[in-house]
């Protein structure tokens, strides 16, 4: 009896585990994926003169070599040098959407997120009951400040762990906290910083364990996210336009269904104790495929005005395509990331086609940033001089006159990328 309620657990964690290497495998990049579906090939194919393995094989050898050799010239049109910024609002928001919470508690941490600085910090005017209004009007529930602290800590225990600090002290202590230490390594670390603090001792006078730790420290979250890098990738996606129409295609001819056809039947044959997870591996990237082919073609007909330069790109998010496709915002969020789409003209990362709305407001008219800062500059541009208008007076106006509902810091905010000074400079006496 025993031995048998075992052996049922043995096989249900196997399954978790597998489970779970098939979501991981929706965020893997083309080559990740490729340079697995090698491995296995390595491992359990006999018969690796099969003409679909040998091309296979073949094509992700001319891709690690791609990769060695990327600063010279290519010459496949598919592949082009592209530009990649990975910023610190993305990179927390991608967490947060993978995290378990109710949809509420997204809110608050979207909210959170877009009211973190470049350098890391909480902005200091972000008000709690700000928060608790839209919460409010949104989901129509009242939240007290407990709520919205917990979430705070949630975000500044995200990696890069301190982001969301109202002091340095507070994003510091977070940081210590994620080293990994015990009790007594974190406590030795914070008095090392004490003492430091308080030129009681020089960083030369602490142990060389003690100088490592602090070394991992950041004091400014946002500098790790500010370099571009040339990337020489083979898309994931190819897109191409038929009478204004857009359609897209997998970049997979090599990595077909009729090679993973041929590996399946390998495996039927195999001794290979890994049989079932090297199965649950090939199932798992069916499923990505498919799920990568419906969220490109999703988000290619939502932007195929601004594909054909008729408009800027609309608001595309995570929640909105999940609930069109019937998946989860965390799929869409897995499949987006390191994922690459060919246009007629250029190579991007597919997330590039994304656009977020400025308003968190259900109510009211969805607004791009570039939206934004061009109706901020009319409207500005079209003041009277003597008399200009506030951030406040402009929110009332675009909520008044263009049903478009955000808070006065966005109006800051998008007025100083816009530009433009605040109304005691720009007044003419």
């Amino acid at each position: 009896m025993k031995q048998s309620l075992r052996q049922k657990q043995k096989l249900s964690l196997n399954l978790t585990l597998n489970l779970q290497k098939q979501i991981e495998l929706l965020s893997l990049s083309g080559f990740e994926i490729r340079s697995d579906l090698d491995d296995l090939i390595a491992e359990f194919c006999k018969d690796l003169e099969n003409k679909k393995l040998v091309y296979f094989r073949d094509e992700f050898l001319s891709d690690k070599y791609r990769n060695v050799l990327s600063s010279g010239t290519t010459h496949n049109f598919l592949e082009l040098p592209i530009d990649q910024e990975e910023d610190l609002a993305g990179k927390l928001m991608e967490q947060l959407i993978i995290t378990p919470l109710k949809e509420y508690e997204i809110l608050i941490g979207e909210i959170i997120i877009d009211s973190i600085l470049d350098n890391g910090r909480l902005d200091p005017e972000l008000e709690y009951k700000d928060i608790k209004r839209i919460v409010k009007e949104d989901f129509n529930l009242n939240i007290n400040d407990e709520k919205i602290e917990s979430i705070l800590n949630l975000i500044q225990n995200f990696d890069p762990p301190g982001c969301g600090y109202r002091s340095i002290e507070e994003s510091l202590k977070i940081q210590v906290n994620n080293l990994g230490l015990d009790k007594e390594a974190q406590n030795k670390i914070a008095q090392s910083l004490s003492f430091l603090l308080n030129q009681e001792k020089s960083k030369e006078d602490l142990s060389p364990e003690i100088r490592i730790q602090i070394d991992k420290l950041n004091l400014n979250q946002g500098l790790n996210f500010s370099s571009n890098k040339d990337l020489y990738v083979r898309p994931d996606l190819i897109a191409f336009s038929k009478k204004d129409d857009w359609q897209v295609t997998l970049n997979d001819d090599f990595m077909n269904k009729e090679l993973i056809e041929t590996i399946k039947l390998e495996l039927e044959t195999s001794n290979n104790k890994k049989v079932i997870e090297a199965k649950s591996f090939l199932r798992g990237l069916e499923r990505r495929q498919q799920t990568l082919f419906l969220v490109g073609q999703y988000i290619l007909t939502k932007q195929k005005e601004y594909l054909n330069k008729n408009s800027d790109r609309r608001p595309v998010t995570n929640k909105e395509i999940s609930s069109a496709l019937n998946i989860s915002e965390s799929t869409v969020s897995r499949i987006v990331k390191n994922k690459y789409i060919q246009l007629p003209n250029k190579l991007i990362p597919l997330n590039e086609l994304l656009q977020k709305k400025v308003n968190k407001d259900k109510k009211g008219k969805d607004v791009t940033p570039k939206e934004l800062k061009n109706l901020i500059s009319l409207l500005i541009l079209g003041e009277d001089s003597k008399l200009p208008l506030s951030d406040e007076n402009l929110r009332t106006i675009l909520s008044s006159e263009y049903r478009i509902i955000v808070s006065r810091r966005t109006i800051t905010k998008y007025r100083k990328e816009a530009g433009f000074s605040s109304t005691r400079i720009r007044k003419v006496d």
